[in-house]
């Protein structure tokens, strides 16, 4: 997996299942980019109400979704819905370097390890050893750290790999289709695999 420099994306545009689904349909239907960013901006296809945000939130999820190939992304669009929201935490992880990190380093150890939950102490720690090792996280300030933290945990939950309990998060390993499983293998993404897995 080639190394992408760090980005602070997601604190704006964390999970957005359903309008994920309808890109990559535009995407599935043959659209390029210039015309998925007509239909979503200028037709409103998507329904948000700013702007602004459409054109945000229509880059970062084209960006997250053309990043898998035609099989993944028809699996997102006609999957189980398991499989489908894994598909889509999957491209996030491909796509956004930190992210990948993030669980691999603290949502695997909380799948494998002796506790399966993800406390607000881990979430710091993560961010605070990264703004040691590298110059990008480290000129972020408190602010973008706390909306990342949250970006993080509302992609766990809403994507089912998470569960609110207390003030933790509690791992959950989610079923994905074997056919889903075995692809990712093939094509060399098994550290995707270990991390949103723990395997």
């Amino acid at each position: 997996m080639n190394k992408k420099a760090y980005s602070s994306a997601i604190k704006k545009t964390p999970f957005k299942y359903a309008i994920s689904k309808k890109i990559a349909g535009l995407i599935l239907d043959g659209l390029d980019r210039q015309e998925v960013l007509r239909k979503c901006y200028l037709e409103n296809y998507i329904d948000v109400e700013s702007a602004g945000r459409r054109r945000e939130i229509t880059s970062v999820i084209y960006a997250r979704l053309i990043n898998i190939d035609a099989f993944l992304l028809d699996q997102f669009y006609n999957g189980d819905v398991e499989t489908s929201k894994f598909i889509l935490v999957y491209a996030i992880s491909k796509n956004d370097s930190l992210f990948f990190d993030f669980m691999f380093e603290v949502y695997r150890e909380a799948l494998i390890g002796n506790k399966d939950y993800i406390s607000l102490d881990d979430f710091d720690n993560f961010f605070a050893s990264k703004k040691e090792t590298d110059l990008i996280v480290a000129s972020w300030g408190s602010y973008t750290i706390d909306q990342l933290s949250k970006g993080y945990r509302n992609i766990l939950v809403d994507s089912g790999m998470g569960a609110r309990s207390k003030r933790n998060i509690k791992a959950i390993k989610v079923m994905v289709h074997p056919s889903v499983q075995d692809y990712i293998k093939q094509i060399g993404d098994e550290d995707l695999l270990k991390a949103l897995l723990g395997e």
